[in-house]
């Protein structure tokens, strides 16, 4: 709208939110996904941009609580919040996060299913297949904005194939069955450590951050290419696996930063499939504003 035109975006740090004051009630826009929450506050004079740990139903805890606490000093009653979150396509978990903004006392609170934030962000009103390759991964089918369908979505336990967790799960796997190049070995022992240290961080209490935080990147071409495999690999899991059997797709969508950082293989897997990409949104909440505000 116009008045998008002359406001402000203002990224801040969360640790800085009890600085702020506002002197009328807001609008709150929030997408999270599998590892991280985009807040946007809008006020009539700015938007304010914060970044914190993710918000899922079924792992909401101390640090999560903490931030509503925070929160809740400085958001003015009578605001509006609309909440895309990961977890939050079934009524139950919607529920969750609705109790958690209780304090709030809002004017007006929306849940909905972070797939609704990628159908949103590639198609619109429109209709068509989306991927969220991140954290986790899961395709489904929008139609009506709605999800009509769901593909996968298991979870790291029994799925994530394409996500970035199960690229840092093939890539221990090769590196522990030493099925790398020597180059690639030092590379990995570089960066996080030797075998005993790697063994023990996957089994200690942060086991699944530290999988899914694993990335690598070389200046020598040969280890990048390995690794550019190992990529394929786990693209190739994922449209194998979830590409619905009865139905020919000609297009899909992709949300997330896996699939953001690694667009160059993406589009040349699909394009061996005669897929077209439809488009690449790393971050879903820089397309809700476009929608909402």
């Amino acid at each position: 709208m116009q008045e998008n035109k002359t406001l402000i975006i203002k990224t801040i740090q969360f640790t800085e939110i009890n600085t702020l004051t506002f002197d009328s009630s807001l609008v709150i826009l929030v997408e999270s996904g599998g590892s991280k929450t985009d807040w946007r506050i809008k006020d009539n004079k700015q938007i304010i941009a914060i970044e914190t740990i993710n918000f899922h139903p079924k792992t909401i805890g101390v640090e999560q609580k903490n931030i509503i606490e925070t929160l809740q000093k400085v958001i003015p009653p009578k605001s509006s919040l609309i909440f895309f979150g990961s977890g939050c396509l079934q009524h139950e978990n919607q529920k969750i996060i609705e109790n958690l903004f209780k304090p709030f006392e809002l004017e007006k609170i929306e849940v909905k299913s972070d797939l609704l934030a990628a159908g949103k962000c590639i198609y619109g009103t429109k209709k068509g297949f989306v991927g969220i390759l991140g954290t986790g991964s899961v395709l489904c089918k929008y139609q009506n904005e709605n999800i009509d369908t769901l593909f996968g979505g298991f979870g790291f336990l029994i799925g994530d194939e394409g996500s970035g967790f199960y690229f840092g799960k093939l890539m221990l796997h090769k590196y522990l069955n030493q099925d790398i190049s020597l180059g690639l070995k030092e590379l990995f022992e570089e960066k996080y450590g030797e075998r005993s240290i790697i063994l023990a961080k996957i089994y200690g209490l942060e086991g699944k951050q530290f999988i899914g935080q694993i990335q690598l990147m070389s200046e020598n071409k040969d280890i990048q290419k390995e690794i550019n495999l190992i990529h394929e690999e786990n693209i190739e899991l994922f449209l194998s696996n979830y590409l619905p059997k009865n139905e020919k797709i000609t297009q899909i969508g992709f949300v997330g930063s896996y699939a953001f950082y690694n667009q160059e293989i993406l589009k040349k897997i699909l394009l061996k499939r005669d897929i077209e990409l439809k488009q690449i949104v790393q971050k879903p909440i820089n397309e809700l504003m476009k929608y909402y505000f």
